[in-house]
């Protein structure tokens, strides 16, 4: 793939993303996905920021790229779901997520503008059917229990309490 290519479709080469990242926020969006039994997804993250800690699934929005197809882009690529799966997804908010690490560097800090979505799904996902390439593992939590749980990450567990404060259950 040509450099060209590359940016065209919203990356930029290596070294330019990662002094980016050092100057800018990101923009990203997570997915609070929700099961009948109200228990909330959460994956074992593999990559910095936020490794080793369980989090929701997500990813950042690319250049020129709308935030309907970011958010079906991240539902099909972690976690296998089509655009009819993630329709009537509710907008929770806009936080602020810091990092003091990065993708690149444990000395390369992080700020992400975050758009989560919450959805209840009709059905649980297959966790063993998942991707692994973003996560080591996942899991099916009460929501209630992550909103406390010493695992998951702090970001994760104020979106439990805003779902069991909403009265999404």
């Amino acid at each position: 793939m040509r450099l060209l290519d590359k940016i065209d479709a919203g990356f930029l080469p290596l070294p330019e993303f990662e002094r980016a990242v050092g100057a800018l926020p990101l923009v990203s969006v997570d997915w609070v996905l929700l099961n009948p039994a109200g228990q909330m997804l959460l994956g074992h993250r593999r990559n910095a920021p936020a490794r080793d800690w369980w989090f929701t699934p997500g990813g950042r929005v690319r250049k020129n790229e709308s935030l309907g197809s970011c958010l079906q882009r991240v539902a099909a690529s972690e976690l296998g779901l089509q655009a009819s799966d993630v329709q009537g997804a509710r907008l929770m908010g806009v936080w602020d997520h810091f990092y003091e690490d990065s993708a690149f560097s444990a000395k390369v800090s992080t700020h992400y503008v975050n758009l989560p979505h919450v959805l209840r799904l009709p059905h649980a996902l297959d966790i063993n059917a998942l991707p692994s390439d973003q996560h080591i593992a996942w899991r099916w939590q009460d929501v209630h229990a992550a909103a406390v749980a010493d695992d998951v990450h702090p970001y994760v567990r104020v979106y439990a309490q805003w779902v069991v404060d909403a009265g999404n259950l």
